[in-house]
């Protein structure tokens, strides 16, 4: 795992998924809804490393 991938698990760890009551994070969501929120959170992230 490249330190890239490491930021990235701690980053979607501290964001939740709101897909659902459960309010999961991100890093191990349990419905399937949180893909959406997922793929939101990773195109944040790789927004901020472009800057």
């Amino acid at each position: 795992m490249n330190k890239e991938n490491i930021e990235l698990k701690e980053y979607l760890t501290r964001m939740n998924c709101r897909g659902c009551y459960n309010h999961c994070p991100l890093s191990n969501p349990i419905c399937r809804r949180s893909k959406i929120f997922i793929d939101e959170a990773i195109e944040k992230f790789n927004n901020k490393l472009k800057k």
